[in-house]
């Protein structure tokens, strides 16, 4: 799987794609940083300004496979670089916004550009490296995700702070230029693409439903109940029409032979989704926890927070290796086993300790950095070339979808204590003023939805374990 072309420098390549991989998650939570500050200036109500994250997450989760497929056939380098324009475009459109209605709209269009990119950079990673060093660059790569994540709290707050919240997206317009601008240095050479048929009605059918569903579970609180059923509807007709026209065609958008033909695909991206499902509300959570119950300051919670995301950044090149030396599914079995421990801490500690907490997220990040880099290893190993973006498409597609229903699940179960209206708000960057929230209520929430977690991430463990017949 490593293509010889000398023109292709290995280090530069990564280089490239840990720019591009800071930017996208970087971008999604400075985003959701920034909404107190747009609903101030637009003077929008909280429905409006909840729009703005999740506008963003929607057009990336519903787009990330179908690029994945139109860059296997295009090219990969080509779609990385158009990522970046749309990146350029959007966020000036952003930084020069009149209203929220615009502003909503141009998120949009921003999340189409990290569909682009994101879904790109772990395909051309995987297609330079060879077998016995692609965990490491991964391994990197993921650590970029998570200084993404790690830096956009303390970074994007300074300069809001200082400067406002549209200066934000300056720095983002110049490192999407530096990005691109590098692009045609480093990945000079890069193939062209598979000249293949483009299944247009499969393209517009699936990136419809997923636009539908998600939307569906992002926003179903805040709208119309008929719109929402329409919603939700539409979503699963269309997807049922795009299931029924890839089987009967011989150039489908998503050749579900791949999912047959391994079955560590397969399961590796069923280990990723549950995954995300577990972990990904969990920081929301606690922030609530911290910030509504213990009184803790913005600032404060961040600094606690910021304990899982930094040894997540710590951990994964080094987890990147230990899967080319010892195996993926092992290591991301271990990683998941130990997020397991991390929920089982939080179930039985004190939660009115914040040293429990921080003990409990320090766990949880070592075992998120121990699973990332090798389940992506694992994935991207278990395909061929000619369909590496589109395993990339399908992994992003699985964990931002792990995501939604984290958030989902978790707003349920917490809403015993907090209308889960008010938490989706809050989950958009609006913390607004609680009347009273009864602890013992709150407490016992947070400690259902840990244990939901750490069942979860066991059996992530069992799935991660899971390989073909006969190796």
């Amino acid at each position: 799987m490593f293509n010889k072309n000398p023109n292709l420098n290995r280090k530069f390549i990564l280089l490239t794609t840990s720019i591009a991989s800071f930017i996208t998650p970087f971008t999604s939570t400075v985003i959701t940083f920034a909404v107190p500050g747009i609903g101030n200036e637009f003077h929008a109500n909280f429905y409006l300004v909840t729009w703005i994250p999740i506008s963003f997450l929607v057009s990336l989760t519903s787009l990330m496979i179908t690029i994945g497929r139109l860059s296997d056939i295009f090219g990969r380098a080509l779609f990385f670089r158009i990522g970046f324009v749309i990146f350029v475009i959007s966020s000036l459109l952003i930084y020069l916004s009149n209203n929220i209605y615009e502003l909503i709209i141009f998120t949009f269009i921003a999340g189409i550009g990290a569909a682009f990119v994101g879904t790109n950079s772990t395909a051309i990673v995987s297609h330079v490296y060879p077998d016995k060093k692609r965990g490491g660059a991964l391994g990197i790569n993921a650590m970029s995700v998570y200084l993404g994540l790690t830096l956009a709290p303390f970074l994007g707050g300074m300069i809001i702070q200082l400067y406002g919240w549209r200066t934000i997206f300056i720095l983002i317009i110049i490192l999407s230029i530096l990005a691109f601008l590098l692009s045609f240095i480093t990945l000079k050479g890069m193939n062209s693409g598979k000249k293949l048929k483009l299944d247009k009605i499969g393209i517009i059918t699936f990136s419809s439903s997923l636009f539908f569903i998600t939307t569906y579970f992002s926003m179903s609180e805040f709208i119309d109940f008929y719109f929402s059923i329409m919603l939700i509807l539409s979503g699963l007709i269309l997807f049922f029409i795009f299931i029924w026209h890839e089987f009967r065609i011989d150039y489908p958008l998503i050749d579900f032979k791949i999912f047959k033909k391994s079955r560590t695909f397969t399961f590796s991206n069923i280990s990723a989704f549950l995954n995300y499902l577990s972990t990904f509300s969990i920081v929301f959570i606690f922030s609530l926890y911290l910030q509504v119950l213990k009184g803790i300051s913005p600032f404060q919670a961040g600094l606690i927070l910021s304990v899982e995301p930094i040894l997540m950044v710590a951990i994964s090149p080094i987890s990147g290796r230990l899967s080319d030396r010892y195996g993926s599914r092992e290591i991301a079995a271990i990683g998941t086993s130990v997020i397991g421990i991390g929920f089982i801490m939080l179930y039985i500690f004190n939660l009115s300790n914040t040293l429990n907490i921080i003990m409990s997220l320090s766990i949880i990040g070592i075992g998120f950095g121990l699973f990332t880099a090798p389940n992506t290893n694992s994935v991207m190993g278990s395909v061929e070339k000619k369909d590496l973006s589109l395993a990339s498409g399908i992994l992003g597609t699985v964990r931002f979808t792990g995501q939604i229903f984290s958030i989902v699940i978790s707003s349920i179960i917490i809403s015993r204590a907090v209308p889960r209206k008010e938490l989706i708000l809050m989950f958009a960057g609006y913390m607004g003023s609680f009347g009273y929230i009864n602890p013992l209520d709150f407490t016992s929430a947070v400690k259902s939805v840990v244990l939901i977690s750490s069942i979860l991430s066991f059996l992530a463990s069992f799935t991660s374990l899971m390989k073909n017949r006969g190796e």
